[in-house]
């Protein structure tokens, strides 16, 4: 016989989040156990609490609604991030305390249709504005920033700071001293590249910039004239993106690269090769630290700039950390030193379909594998928790989800073959 628990109203406005990964809900609550396990959700998904029976609270969230257990709910969401499937490009979107952050939104409307569609749907058919603290933009190769333009152009969105690593690319190369990127010196047996921006709303620059940066510019400058973002402001090595203290823990995105070169007229970067082997070398390159754990978000670094960072930082490794996104798609393009020192539990490749690239590259996804401190290592692929519904033949892009309480980090993507109840395909990073 079932036992009777008094039924406890709850405020519609009392939430909290799924306190571990893969939390099941139940479809009832009988004899003081869960009957029916009907949903599981990810650790930090938001819940509505609509009542309570002792220990159980009947919840709204992301599927169907059910039962949870006291103990798999919690007042803290921790650390999200989305590594989403942009196609041939990187789109980050990570959620902390109150802060949204946006890194690179890939080469297409991909990114914009996620937030607007799926993300933070919620707020829109609630008629409130998308506020996004920082668009970090890793470096100006459309791949990386061009997604950025429609979500600038929407007026439903407004901003905080939009940052970046201060290298944009011209029209056209007019004389020998001047490249698509700009300007060049010889300074003791190197080339640099003195040409630099810092506030992008503020340009006075005579030269043309090809048609993307040109689109972006317009599209960030309408933004700034209806008052939906305010700052620009150009990062290198050493700064601080956030330095706080979220939920009790430390939390922080440092700024490890690029470095910048002394001139006689000022600083400047390292001229590589050619116009990509540069913009690429220089990305912003960030580690996430909450609580003891760590992420590496490298851009689109190459061989030159790896080796050129070990250099720079000589002793010391700095990028040693838990998770990392593989730098540029999974090219083959990488030192194994580099690798090595990064030495994560698990990677994420970004990658798409674009056959004139053919990423992620055999050697790139087996040194994922083989330089990582983990005795399983896992190495994702944006690509590859792409799907088809075979019912309407639509293509389902991936995204794997990272979140994090401070100790522990989980990752997983949905399965192929979907269900409520066994949606996830997860792994704890260890």
């Amino acid at each position: 016989m079932a036992s009777f628990i008094v039924t406890k109203p709850i405020k519609m406005s009392s939430f909290k989040y799924a306190a571990k990964n893969a939390a099941p809900i139940y479809e009832s609550v009988v004899n003081n156990k869960g009957k029916k396990i009907i949903n599981k959700i990810l650790m930090g998904t938001y819940v509505t609490l609509l009542e309570q029976q002792g220990n159980w609270c009947r919840v709204a969230t992301a599927g169907p609604d059910g039962w949870m257990h006291s103990d798999n709910l919690t007042d803290h969401m921790g650390l999200k991030i989305f590594f989403l499937d942009v196609g041939q490009g990187d789109g980050v979107l990570i959620e902390i305390g109150n802060y949204r952050i946006l890194i690179d939104a890939g080469p297409d409307n991909s990114m914009y249709s996620y937030l607007t569609k799926w993300q933070f749907k919620y707020l829109l058919d609630d008629h409130k504005k998308i506020h996004i603290d920082y668009v970090i933009i890793s470096h100006f190769d459309t791949d990386h920033y061009k997604g950025i333009i429609k979500i600038l152009e929407d007026t439903r969105f407004t901003f905080g700071t939009l940052i970046h690593p201060g290298i944009l690319k011209f029209a056209t190369k007019d004389n020998p001293y001047n490249t698509g990127l700009g300007n060049t010196i010889k300074q003791s047996g190197k080339t640099i590249l003195t040409h630099v921006f810092d506030d992008l709303l503020h340009i006075n620059e005579a030269q043309p910039f090809n048609r993307d940066i040109s689109n972006f510019i317009e599209a960030l400058l309408k933004a700034n004239s209806e008052g939906r973002i305010m700052a620009t402001q150009r990062y290198g090595q050493g700064a601080f993106i956030l330095n706080k203290t979220i939920e009790g823990k430390p939390f922080s995105m440092e700024v490890l690269a690029p470095f910048m070169e002394n001139t006689p007229n000022g600083k400047g970067f390292m001229y590589w090769k050619d116009d990509g082997k540069t913009i690429n070398g220089h990305s912003l390159v960030i580690k996430l630290r909450f609580g003891n754990r760590t992420v590496l978000l490298g851009g689109d670094l190459n061989t030159l700039s790896q080796e050129y960072l070990i250099a720079q930082y000589g002793s010391n490794n700095p990028f040693e950390v838990d998770v990392a996104k593989s730098c540029h798609h999974g090219a083959s393009d990488f030192t194994e030193k580099f690798m090595q020192m990064v030495n994560p539990y698990a990677t994420v490749i970004s990658s798409g379909d674009n056959e004139g690239y053919s990423h992620p590259r055999a050697d790139a996804i087996g040194c994922a594998g083989k330089y990582s401190k983990s005795r399983r290592p896992l190495v994702y692929s944006t690509e590859l928790a792409r799907s088809t519904d075979l019912s309407s033949n639509k293509i389902l892009f991936g995204m794997i989800n990272l979140r994090c309480n401070g100790s522990d980090i989980f990752m997983s993507q949905m399965k192929e073959q979907k269900n409520d109840a066994d949606l996830w395909d997860a792994y704890e990073v260890m």
